[in-house]
């Protein structure tokens, strides 16, 4: 890569939107270190703890967790099982729940 250009887009499947009490968009965050399962529940953590975790709309189907990761990968969308899948599955479905929005 010596004298070539680096950059691109890099797409992480464990980043998540950041939401306003609109509902709006205003960033992203994105985790990089563990499995991708375990950065995916950290950003999920760390949005809520930032008060910014108002997701409008998701595709999980659950309404507490709408954008949450999906270890069924039979779905389409699904993500697959990490080290120990009923571990992270567990810890998934722990995961804080979402702000309503009103």
């Amino acid at each position: 890569m010596v004298g070539g250009r680096i950059g691109g887009v890099n797409v992480f499947g464990r980043g998540l939107a950041l939401y306003d009490k609109q509902g709006r968009r205003v960033g992203g965050v994105g985790i990089s270190g563990d499995t991708s399962c375990r950065d995916h529940m950290v950003a999920w953590e760390l949005r809520h703890n930032l008060g910014l975790d108002f997701v409008p709309n998701g595709v999980s189907g659950d309404v507490t967790h709408p954008d949450n990761i999906i270890f069924n990968v039979n779905t389409g969308f699904g993500h697959p099982n990490c080290l120990d899948a009923v571990a992270e599955a567990a810890a998934a479905n722990a995961l804080t729940p979402v702000t309503p929005l009103h």
